[in-house]
C-alpha cells in the first residue's frame, strides 16, 4: 500500500516506479494478492525464511546486494 501511496502522491514523474518488499513470517498467497495492486504483472518471489534475519543481518545482506550490483 505505501508503494502505491508513494507513486501516486510523492514519486515525480521521471523517476522510476517504486519497489517495496513484503516480509511475512509465513508463505501466504491471500496476503501477497491483497499487498500487491491489481493486474501486477511483475510479481517477484524468493527465500521464504521461517525465521526473518535481525535488523544488522538485513543491513549486510542489502549492502552485500549493493556491492555486487556495482
Amino acid at each position: 500500500m505505501y508503494v502505491n501511496y508513494y507513486d501516486r502522491e510523492v514519486r515525480l514523474k521521471d523517476e522510476n516506479k517504486t519497489i517495496g518488499m513484503v516480509l511475512c513470517k509465513d508463505k501466504s498467497k491471500s496476503v501477497v494478492e491483497y499487498t500487491l495492486p491489481e493486474n501486477n504483472e511483475q510479481i517477484f518471489a524468493s527465500k521464504y525464511k521461517t525465521v526473518l534475519p535481525s535488523k544488522d543481518e538485513l543491513k549486510l545482506l542489502i549492502d552485500e546486494h549493493k556491492n555486487q550490483r556495482s
